[in-house]
């Protein structure tokens, strides 16, 4: 219902121990025509550049210069190293297009040990300097948020060996689709690889984009198609849509927990998820990429690709904001920042041939002038997309209200079609966000392809406790 702003002073620290172990395997749609090959490898561009990063003693140095990569473990500072490399897919690839494959191939230069070494593919959030790029620092007296580089999700790792000379590959497929996306902004694909394993003071070197032997140089390969030549969508002919305010991830314990926000989806099996309240880089609730977060813990949860889209309504580098998780590709994807520090997000989803339009949106508890300007500025962002639509979100308001009806007038109610069809159910919960939970809302077009089959408020507690302050609204569609 309300969230209140954290302090604007602050240093963020991630929360690694949230990030996911392992990511599954993304899922590329079949593409229906010939695909588009580029090769990322020029050294010392905005192409490819790559350097080491150093702990401890060697935190402040610089090792741009350097023509080899090091990745080391240890529980000496000063002997633990990090790679960092970006590529250019702002410029080398279309916005929108459909990554078919992404492979980033490495060349190993030296060893410390014969056992096998699992290597992780992290995202980097921030823009490094090859020349100034530290431990400490992204670019000259420019701080990381945290120190070692500010890393999102794992989204890849490969077991490295110790054959000298042996071509490595880290299948990047979707960290470069999510990039060229604009799901983190920036167009520019930036990973860094690290030592996922427990073996103490085993490190391994790769060559750097300054090796002498060019063969040898670090490349990205990336196959694409527009998303036009895309075929993929739902066979099958109903849509179930989950909308739930997660209050942050803090459930009635007191505790934030992504993890167990997506436990609780994956129970349910939707096919697209509405969330609000979600923290990004939030210090006073989780200090990470909880919309990546998730995606990551749907996929190993439920075996299968997802893929999600993020609204941030502060518009920076922290805050919170609406998501929508989707187990079909994107066909479509934007977001609108709404007066007063709200916002709306928008996916296109194919089902049964057809385009569906699902928006997300969380409008204020406190003041009902800020709830009725903002609804309005969501309605004239959502009709510029086309029917069918599906409108999910918090409106803090019951049934009947002139707020409701800005809304209802246009839009049919889930709920309420399915309770006059005998086909709404709700475990017997009390206030406005539990039980029949009348504040998150799953609206949707009148006389469009879409028919309710049913809606449920589930009970979501386990062992007496709630994931979050509110109950999830469920609802599936026949889609014809």
């Amino acid at each position: 219902m309300f969230l209140a702003p954290p302090l604007l002073t602050h240093r963020v620290r991630r929360l690694s121990s949230l990030l996911p172990l392992v990511l599954a395997c993304i899922a590329i749609p079949v593409m229906a025509t010939a695909q588009t090959t580029v090769t990322l490898d020029a050294p010392g561009t905005e192409i490819t550049d790559d350097v080491t990063i150093r702990g401890g003693g060697y935190a402040s140095m610089n090792f741009g210069t350097s023509d080899t990569l090091e990745v080391k473990t240890s529980s000496d500072a000063s002997n633990t190293r990090r790679a960092l490399l970006k590529f250019d897919t702002q410029n080398r690839v279309p916005a929108g297009a459909v990554i078919n494959s992404a492979k980033l191939y490495l060349t190993l230069k030296g060893a410390s040990d014969s056992t096998s070494r699992p290597i992780g593919a992290y995202r980097i959030g921030k823009a490094f300097l090859v020349r100034e790029a530290t431990w400490f620092d992204y670019r000259d007296r420019a701080a990381w948020g945290s120190a070692g580089g500010d890393l999102g999700g794992k989204y890849t790792s490969t077991s490295v060996g110790n054959a000298i000379g042996s071509t490595y590959t880290f299948d990047l497929t979707s960290l470069v689709q999510r990039t060229v996306n604009g799901d983190f902004g920036s167009r520019y694909t930036r990973v860094a690889l690290l030592d996922s394993g427990t073996i103490n003071e085993s490190y391994r070197t790769f060559y750097s984009t300054r090796a002498s032997n060019t063969a040898a140089r670090p490349r990205l390969v990336i196959s694409y198609g527009t998303a036009s030549q895309s075929t993929s969508s739902s066979t099958g002919t109903t849509l179930k849509v989950m909308q739930w305010n997660i209050h942050e991830t803090k459930g009635s314990d007191g505790r934030c927990d992504p993890a167990r926000i997506a436990t609780a989806i994956a129970k349910y099996s939707p096919d697209v998820v509405s969330l609000n309240e979600v923290p990004y880089y939030h210090a006073t609730y989780v200090n990470a990429d909880v919309p990546a977060l998730l995606e990551s813990y749907l996929e190993q949860k439920t075996g299968r690709a997802w893929y999600h889209k993020f609204v941030n309504v502060y518009g920076g580098s922290w805050g919170y904001g609406n998501v929508i998780l989707s187990r079909f590709p994107f066909t479509s994807s934007s977001t609108k920042l709404l007066s007063y520090k709200r916002g709306v997000v928008q996916v296109g989803v194919s089902v049964n041939g057809r385009t569906v339009n699902i928006f997300s949106t969380h409008v204020d508890y406190f003041n009902a002038t800020y709830r009725t300007t903002q609804i309005n500025e969501a309605k004239s962002f959502i009709a510029g997309f086309s029917s069918p639509r599906i409108i999910m979100g918090d409106f803090n308001t019951w049934p009947g209200t002139s707020d409701y009806n800005l809304m209802a007038s246009v839009y049919n109610d889930s709920w309420v079609v399915a309770k006059s069809a005998g086909t709404a159910t709700a475990y017997n919960g009390t206030g406005a966000t539990h039980g029949d939970s009348r504040f998150d809302l799953a609206f949707y077009s009148k006389a469009s392809a879409l028919a309710v089959k049913s809606v449920n408020v589930p009970d979501t507690r386990v062992n007496g406790l709630s994931p979050s302050d509110h109950d999830p609204v469920i609802a599936t569609f026949a889609v014809n």
